[in-house]
């Protein structure tokens, strides 16, 4: 009977390590892609994409190149572009969580911080 503890304990912590984000590299290719009108990959690749892909210095074109269009021009006067990353909408027609890339530029279109934001109601 011990045994059948053990063995049910184990399927139990598998399971629960399986759940949340699993971190990916960037891939280029993958960025873009979406199933349901939902970016799959870019909530896995976020990481590795600011850690080793994403640098202060790059011009606007670069980024535009690595990332594709952004979603919006968040606010043309401050220079800030944003992607999607996650949208949530739970059993909602308002997003219930919500996670963004912003990259800010300065006035010769060379990225001085980019950040993610994540929100939930």
């Amino acid at each position: 009977m011990k045994t059948l503890y053990k063995i049910f304990f184990l399927i139990i912590i598998t399971q629960l390590s399986s759940c949340g984000v699993k971190e990916m590299e960037f891939d280029k290719s993958k960025w873009n892609e979406r199933f349901d009108g939902f970016y799959e990959y870019r909530e896995n690749m976020i990481q590795d994409l600011m850690e080793n892909h994403l640098k202060k210095g790059m011009k606007l074109r670069k980024v535009v190149e690595l990332l594709g269009e952004p979603g919006n021009y968040q606010n043309e006067e401050t220079n800030e572009i944003t992607y999607e990353i996650m949208v949530d909408y739970g059993w909602n027609i308002d997003p219930m969580e919500v996670k963004e890339l912003y990259v800010e530029f300065d006035k010769d279109s060379i990225v001085t911080d980019f950040r993610l934001e994540h929100w939930k109601h």
